[in-house]
């Protein structure tokens, strides 16, 4: 299997509905650039345009990561779905950014005054987490982000112009609650683990510059979640709120 075959069998999974059994060690992508590009791909082989990226690290200034987020799996608030459209159901609750206009390739890198001056709006969202991989997690990480990053949908909540809670907000530890059917799903020390989220900004424009993608103002970027990963394994209703920013539902049927 090449890796365009790879491509072509995540547009598959996605279109019917059927998970990939095996992937072997030698179809992995070799390196970031060639998943990037996979990425692209199932974008194009599913005929279907950018809607929102999710961007997140590990550790403040660690390596970052991405993946562009088919239109179709963008949602407002509140948000109903079928569990059985997902393989699997993993929920986080994040913070999430639109740009207020284009911003376009060029040489020059874009400094991070620059970049947070074209923020224009903030929002909460929910991401579900789902892979097309039967073996996920175990999977190595170069797959999962051809894989979208292991994105399944996102859903966001009202959005507030940056502008007005830029100085306000608090980005590292925010007041927040995650509930499903009432029971709780915040951990005792909740954070993203990238820090302030705004940081993963920076690194995504210059992301896209250099892979001559134009950045549209009515993107979605999520920046990676607050409360881990739980997995959802019955119907419920799901509720986040985060402080300053307000509420995002998601219903499970």
């Amino acid at each position: 299997m090449t890796h365009d075959d790879l491509a072509k069998r995540l547009v598959n999974a996605r279109r019917h509905h059927h998970l990939i059994d095996t992937l072997e060690p030698e179809r992995v992508p070799p390196d970031a650039a060639t998943a990037y590009a996979i990425q692209q791909a199932v974008l194009a082989g599913l005929e279907t345009t950018t809607g929102g990226w999710k961007v997140g690290a590990r550790a403040p200034g660690g390596p970052a990561s991405g993946a562009p987020i088919p239109a179709p799996l963008v949602h407002a608030s509140p948000a109903r779905f079928e569990r059985r459209h997902f393989f699997r159901v993993l929920v986080e609750l994040e913070i999430a950014f639109r740009f207020s206009e284009p911003i376009v390739p060029r040489a020059e890198a874009y400094a991070r005054d620059e970049v947070l001056a074209r923020v224009g709006q903030i929002l909460p969202a929910i991401e579900i987490v789902d892979s097309r991989f039967a073996q996920w997690p175990n999977v190595a990480p170069l797959a999962q982000l051809a894989d979208a990053q292991n994105n399944g949908a996102l859903v966001t909540g009202h959005a507030l112009p940056y502008s007005s809670l830029a100085r306000v907000l608090d980005f590292v530890a925010p007041e927040l609650e995650l509930t499903f059917d009432g029971a709780s799903l915040v951990p005792e020390a909740p954070g993203n683990p990238a820090g302030d989220p705004r940081e993963l900004l920076v690194w995504f424009v210059n992301h896209c510059a250099a892979m001559g993608i134009t950045i549209e103002p009515e993107w979605t970027i999520t920046t990676g979640t607050y409360v881990g990963a739980h997995r959802i394994d019955t119907a419920g209703l799901l509720h986040g709120h985060i402080d300053g920013l307000g509420e995002v539902e998601v219903e499970f049927v």
